[in-house]
């Protein structure tokens, strides 16, 4: 079973921060565009919040059963709980992205879109960072 939780986790880490880069990328060929262009590109990254949002949900419940091992040592590895700390920042970004992207979805114009832009940068520096202290931690 833990195979399958750690197969599982891994993909969920492709998607999140596939999403993550994915928007980082469209968002910088973006600036090339005209506004209605430009429009038309953000409308379509929202639905990489989605991607986003399953990649991170999975992450929480696979790397949860991951951590049954080290639960009760928690308090003796600093770099992971400022791991576990950094995804609980991962999570309010994703939901302040989410209400701001909800908010750009229903009142459609650059300006609202461009109020994403830099959750959405922290949020994939914030990732990295998670996936470098997993790798010292767990490495």
């Amino acid at each position: 079973m833990r195979e399958l939780m750690l197969i599982i986790h891994i993909i969920s880490v492709a998607l999140f921060l596939g999403a993550a880069f994915s928007g980082y990328i469209i968002n910088l060929v973006a600036k090339k565009k005209e506004d209605e262009g430009l429009l038309n590109i953000y409308t379509a990254l929202l639905s990489l919040n989605y991607l986003g949002k399953t990649g991170l949900t999975l992450l929480i419940i696979t790397g949860g059963y991951l951590m049954t091992p080290y639960w009760q040592a928690l308090g003796a590895m600093p770099m992971l709980i400022a791991k576990l700390a950094l995804v609980i920042v991962l999570l309010i970004l994703l939901v302040v992205i989410s209400i701001k992207a909800k908010q750009a979805r229903h009142n459609p114009s650059v300006t609202n879109f461009m109020k994403l832009k830099p959750f959405q940068n922290i949020s994939l520096v914030v990732s990295i960072v998670v996936v470098i202290l997993a790798v010292m931690v767990f490495g």
